[in-house]
């Protein structure tokens, strides 16, 4: 085989690859959660400005999870993100904001601000509030990865809420290649240990 033919398959296997995921990404966004859950996880993003902001994207997570609180008066409610070196404030201190402003009563609302990944938000977050039944929150290519991980880190009883984008939302298609990637990165290399694996 010439080193042109192996490319060439590389290149097939590698387009296969992120067809295929991100069929599999689409379907899995399409479940239902559980209804009543203990806690409803917000992942974080980006917050942008000063003072600090949620970005579209992350509305349209944090629209989606007051949709769910409102529906479910018993279920508390997790915002999750540390400070990055571009944000001027911690993502969850702006999320939690922004669900008190839109009518969600405080005391539902805690904050999880240390994280700086998706595979650390479910073990910080579970050391803030018990999570118990829980429903996690997060765009709608998100969901697949976000749920495994969430697994990874001890919890079990589990399921998704996805806060799909629309197609005129250009994070949309960045998430089609960035997606697929993260996916296989965290498949392969992030498995919290047992010591921070959070108490079920």
């Amino acid at each position: 085989m010439t080193i042109m033919n192996l490319i060439k398959y590389c290149l097939i296997a590698l387009l296969v690859y992120f067809i295929i995921c991100n069929v599999v990404i689409f379907i899995f966004a399409k479940q239902k959660p559980t209804t009543n859950a203990d806690t409803l996880v917000v992942l974080g993003s980006q917050v942008v400005g000063t003072p600090a902001q949620a970005p579209l994207t992350l509305q349209i997570r944090l629209n989606t999870a007051i949709n769910y609180l409102q529906n479910n008066p018993n279920t508390k409610v997790i915002v999750c993100g540390g400070q990055g070196p571009d944000e001027s404030a911690t993502e969850a201190s702006v999320m939690a904001k922004y669900l008190i402003d839109n009518g969600i009563n405080a005391d539902r609302v805690y904050q999880e601000d240390q994280s700086k990944r998706t595979a650390e938000q479910f073990i910080f977050a579970n050391r803030v509030v018990h999570l118990g039944k829980t429903v996690i929150v997060t765009n709608d290519f998100h969901i697949l990865r976000s749920i495994m991980l969430a697994k990874r880190s001890g919890i079990h009883d589990v399921s998704g809420l996805s806060a799909p984008l629309s197609f005129n939302n250009g994070d949309r298609y960045v998430a089609l290649i960035r997606e697929p990637l993260a996916l296989a990165n965290s498949w392969l290399f992030d498995h919290p240990s047992n010591n921070t694996k959070p108490a079920n």
